[in-house]
């Protein structure tokens, strides 16, 4: 009786335990559902952080779970974290061998990695899983070729040509592997192919000539090319191809005629002509082509007339080439055709500050921040122009769009923007504001020179801890030496300081590096002279000041009244 009751307790034990056991897992099994499906909410809200953290959480839970290791990879490699990302996803494979997306991702990681040693294995795989992806082949021979395996290279694509069939492609690698090899009559033979097999096609020829320009042979490119003028006569990339060759053998002016040739021809469309003017702007050589590049986009301009993307690539290059007011010109007709394309906009208020033309860049400003109220670079830009016509409020509003939305990754827009904002709320009197703007600058960027001076000196003007000013416009001088502004700010902190010996040295070097005369820098000189006891030479430089404030429409009123008084006056 007693051993049956042992018995049947014993077997209630195990019911009651089997069934914690079956509803702990049910518990886990939805907890790590929901932890799945809040990391996806997260990662799509763009909280990367949030989403890594909780696919941690849900791999302590359970660390079989395949996806999200899948998941936690791609995060991370989103992150740049890239060694962690290749550990998860090759945890996944492991997991789950037969995901091609999984195998996929981690190839992905490798190639980030530049771990080309691990490429081969892994697309061996893929093609395990998906025999019949030619993609998967070609990317096995090639990751063969990165890891310089050239033998091995040269075999994957033999079977690609006999699994798949002939391929221009398949000749265009091999003719890179006997390159490597130090083998060009193989690579020339492979190439020569394509002519053979298709006389009437330009491809051949063109693959061919631009082998023997890499082979420094451009005789024999121009050879080639003849060839395939002669059988595709008015071709514009024959054309080209021969303006390269012609450049290599130092005969501009035939390089040159076969350049105009290829951009006249009505065989090169509209983004053609685009595209190579483009890579034109990008040469090396772009100096030495400047005014051909400029004479060819002017001629696009006219067969193009109203297409506005002529008129801002013939602005681009003019301005690349420091011809400022001509590019502002061709920006300016290139709006008139279509005023909806920011990028014209951004390149024409830039130019326009940097010739001074306040007014107009203050007009071009309105119409762009009104049509444009989501791009930050725009109002970036049209918070600059409010800001040199001191419309501060107006300023204000384009400097908070562009940071509403600039992308935070674009670090060096980011700081540029809340260092306006620190100006512009500077002048708005609102100094919190202003102050924090700042410090959110220097935090993305100690260094930024820019920054850390009108920090300081707009604290100086405050009275408003010296030290941190000091320090910062010491650190602005130690990163750009002989800049006569930064030199300024310095000494006018060491004047609110007291130390006016200290700031004298560093006025007199601020004048000496500025070249010209300027009406902040004699006043500041006239100041400091005042405080260290030499009254007459102060009051000397403070009408040296008023003279050149003057001409420059200065509000000379306070100095006026330092003259007049012989005195410093706040």
């Amino acid at each position: 009786m007693i051993l049956k009751n042992k018995i049947y307790w014993f077997i209630c034990l195990l019911l009651i335990s089997g069934q914690q056991v079956l509803a702990q897992t049910a518990t886990d099994s939805s907890q790590v559902k929901d932890l799945y499906y809040q990391a996806l909410n997260e990662k799509a809200r763009g909280d990367i952080d949030l989403a890594q953290t909780t696919l941690h959480k849900l791999l302590k839970l359970d660390d079989s779970n395949d996806a999200a290791y899948f998941e936690l990879a791609r995060l991370e490699l989103e992150d740049k974290n890239l060694g962690d990302a290749a550990i998860h996803a090759k945890k996944a494979t492991t997991l789950k061998p037969d995901n091609e997306w999984y195998w996929v991702l981690l190839a992905d990681i490798y190639k980030r990695m530049e771990d080309f040693n691990s490429l081969p294995p892994i697309f061996d795989q893929l093609i395990r899983i998906k025999p019949e992806k030619k993609e998967y082949f070609y990317d096995r021979a090639y990751a063969l070729f990165l890891n310089n395996e050239l033998d091995k290279s040269l075999q994957a694509y033999h079977e690609i040509e006999q699994k798949f069939g002939k391929d221009d492609n398949i000749i265009i690698a091999r003719q890179e592997i006997y390159l490597k090899q130090k083998q060009p009559k193989k690579a020339i033979e492979e190439v020569t192919s394509i002519i053979e097999k298709e006389p009437d096609s330009t491809k051949g020829y063109l693959l061919l000539a631009n082998l023997y320009l890499k082979l420094n042979k451009p005789k024999e490119a121009i050879k080639v090319l003849d060839e395939g003028h002669a059988r595709i006569p008015g071709d514009p990339y024959i054309s080209l191809s021969k303006a390269d060759a012609y450049h290599n053998l130092k005969d501009e002016e035939k390089s040159t005629r076969e350049l105009r040739m290829a951009f006249a021809s009505e065989r090169m469309d509209f983004e053609g002509k685009m595209r190579l003017l483009i890579s034109l702007m990008s040469d090396p050589k772009s100096n030495e082509m400047a005014p051909i590049v400029r004479d060819l986009a002017n001629t696009l301009t006219i067969s193009y007339p109203t297409d506005a993307r002529a008129f801002a690539l013939y602005g681009d290059i003019l301005a690349q080439q420091k011809q400022l007011k001509e590019a502002r010109e061709q920006y300016l007709k290139a709006i008139d055709i279509n005023s909806r394309v920011n990028t014209i906009w951004e390149q024409l208020l830039q130019i326009e500050l940097s010739l001074g033309m306040q007014k107009e860049a203050l007009a071009h400003a309105y119409k762009a921040s009104a049509l444009f109220p989501q791009q930050p670079l725009t109002q970036f830009f049209s918070g600059h122009a409010f800001f040199m016509e001191k419309k501060y409020t107006d300023a204000r509003s384009c400097f908070e769009a562009a940071l509403n939305y600039v992308d935070e990754k674009n670090t060096p827009l980011l700081t540029q923007v809340y260092s306006s904002l620190g100006d512009t709320y500077h002048a708005l009197d609102m100094f919190a504001e202003s102050d924090q703007a700042y410090d959110e600058a220097l935090a993305i960027d100690s260094n930024n020179v820019g920054t850390l001076n009108n920090y300081a000196y707009y604290l100086s003007l405050r009275k408003t801890n010296l030290e941190a000013a000091a320090k910062m416009s010491r650190k602005s001088n130690e990163l750009e030496p002989n800049n006569p502004t930064f030199q300024d700010t310095y000494a006018w902190v060491l004047f609110q300081q007291g130390n006016y010996a200290e700031a004298l040295k560093w006025i007199e070097k601020a004048i000496t590096n500025s070249g010209e005369k300027s009406f902040a820098l004699l006043e500041h000189y006239g100041d400091i002279l005042f405080k260290l006891g030499d009254i007459e030479k102060a009051v000397s430089k403070w009408k040296e000041a008023k003279a050149t404030g003057e001409t420059t429409g200065e509000n000379v009123e306070l100095l006026t009244k330092k003259i007049d008084a012989k005195k410093y006056i706040e």
